[in-house]
């Protein structure tokens, strides 16, 4: 669904909680939000009907999950999350 309309969902109470996911295909982000009754409702391009928004970066997902209405979100890593800090060596701390 588009952003605008997921907006007013929002507004209207009908909208539970969003979620971040990776893209199957390419490792990119989804955002995805859930109605009240369980249902999950994919943000979709504006441009181009029907199609699901990938965004390259994490904050992009975050952003329109904020223009939604949401203050929270739920970021689901991959299992072969790779950290882009930097080379370090030894654990993470």
């Amino acid at each position: 669904m588009r952003l605008a309309f997921l907006k007013q969902l929002f507004e209207g109470g009908l909208l539970a909680q969003a979620e971040i996911n990776t893209a199957p295909e390419d490792g990119r982000w989804q955002l995805r939000v859930i109605k009240q009754g369980g249902e999950a409702l994919e943000v979709t391009l504006a441009a181009k009907m029907g199609q699901v928004k990938s965004y390259n970066r994490l904050n992009a997902a975050m952003m329109d999950a904020y223009r939604i209405g949401f203050r929270a979100v739920t970021v689901r890593l991959p299992h072969d999350y790779q950290r882009s800090d930097g080379p370090r060596e030894g654990p993470v701390r």
